[in-house]
């Protein structure tokens, strides 16, 4: 980010431009002073619109630790002060300003009170909320105490709704990761350690794992009655000798339907990020006695396939469930072949007769936005199955002129 300082006065005549980086956005101290973001170019910067009389107020203590552990380190904790949500937050800077210094020690900077939605939202608002701004983080701020990660680059890496501690794990690694140089990254890398984990992407909820325990769910009886399962199988148009993946493979409940398409002349790669999900389906290979099945236990940030080796990968009621959404399309992406596709399987949120949790359904046209915004395009689509979408990719052709 360039350092750059705008004056109020320059803001009010001057709407803010939706290519305009974030650092060119002016905003107020809390003591009246004019800045910007600019002001902490290279530094990481956690942006949190708080209020003194909410139930979350005390995420102050939380925020202040944040800024006593890493401020060395190059974070800025910079608090927002706002009334919109339930008016909790009714004092002048003055009073803002001693509340926090008495009450929670709170030595980060702050800024004047400002206005997050409607017509007069702040400009920093308004480009952190909308999606031609901020397209993998926006959507409306609902809260007190929401928190949006901006990296060293000015880029925004991560966002934290309101119940999210300042001080959990999911907003520590998020800061650690935005410290991080190449260096440290990449050396976090090869320990096993990666990229921190996402919340939310591209304006939905990411749903959690199901544990595997749950295992026997996917077994059910009248699952295909329910999913008519046979009949996605048949869309797939597998063929002897095709070598696929089963991304988030379970227990194996469509990985061994696809081995048995495919021959033994195939490979039928089964990826769980739980070893114990791949035991059970090893256990189940075996007795069926399927032996083209091929188990990978991967991380949450890469699916462990080799390069340009699979034909076809499914991921069946899983992609909604990553928490690394883009590093885990990259790598499937680089197994591919060159005419490979991925299908997606996705419980229809346009549907509300479909018995599941909001979290784990998609929108066909969330869907297609996620994917295309990771270099896939939609090849085709069968819209026949009682409860899901069943979409099928292929990766981009590359821009013109690029190697």
């Amino acid at each position: 980010m360039t350092r750059l300082v705008f004056s109020l006065l320059a803001l009010a005549v001057a709407p803010l431009s939706a290519a305009a980086p974030i650092g060119e956005i002016a905003f107020e101290t809390i003591d009246g002073k004019p800045a910007a973001l600019g002001d902490y170019a290279g530094k990481a910067v956690l942006l949190v619109n708080t209020a003194s009389e909410c139930g979350y107020t005390g995420q102050y203590a939380g925020l202040q630790k944040l800024h006593e552990r890493y401020a060395d380190r190059g974070l800025v904790v910079l608090g927002f002060p706002c009334n919109d949500f339930g008016g909790q937050e009714p004092g002048t800077e003055e009073e803002i300003k001693s509340f926090c210094a008495t009450k929670y020690s709170v030595a980060f900077p702050m800024a004047s009170k400002v206005t997050i939605g409607g017509e007069g939202a702040h400009p920093l608002y308004r480009f952190l909320v909308e999606e031609e701004t901020n397209p993998r983080f926006f959507g409306p701020v609902k809260w007190n105490f929401e928190k949006f990660l901006i990296g060293r680059d000015g880029q925004v890496v991560n966002r934290f709704r309101t119940r999210v501690n300042p001080t959990s794990e999911p907003v520590t690694a998020a800061v650690e990761w935005a410290l991080m140089d190449d260096a440290g990254r990449a050396a976090a890398l090869r320990g096993g350690e990666g990229p921190p984990a996402l919340l939310e992407y591209r304006g939905r909820e990411i749903a959690r794992t199901m544990h595997w325990q749950g295992a026997p769910w996917l077994l059910r009886k009248v699952r295909e009655q329910e999913e008519r399962t046979s009949e996605m199988i048949g869309q797939l148009r597998l063929e002897a000798g095709m070598d696929v993946a089963d991304i988030g493979s379970g227990n194996g409940y469509h990985t061994l339907m696809m081995a048995g398409r495919i021959g033994a002349g195939g490979k039928a790669y089964a990826v769980d990020i739980q070893p114990e999900m791949l035991r059970m389906l090893e256990e189940r290979a075996a007795k069926a006695g399927v032996g083209n099945v091929v188990t990978v236990e991967n991380s949450f940030w890469d699916a462990k396939l080799p390069e340009g080796s699979v034909d076809l990968a499914l991921m069946a009621d899983v992609y909604h469930e990553f928490s690394h959404p883009e590093e885990m399309l990259a790598s499937i992406a680089k197994a591919l072949r060159p005419d490979g596709q991925v299908v997606l399987l996705e419980f229809r949120t346009e549907d509300p007769e479909v018995p599941i949790k909001p979290e784990h359904k998609m929108s066909k046209e969330q869907v297609i936005r996620e994917m295309g915004g990771n270099g896939f395009v939609l090849a085709r689509s069968f819209d026949d199955l009682p409860w899901q979408h069943m979409l099928f990719f292929k990766k981009a052709a590359p821009p013109a002129g690029a190697e």
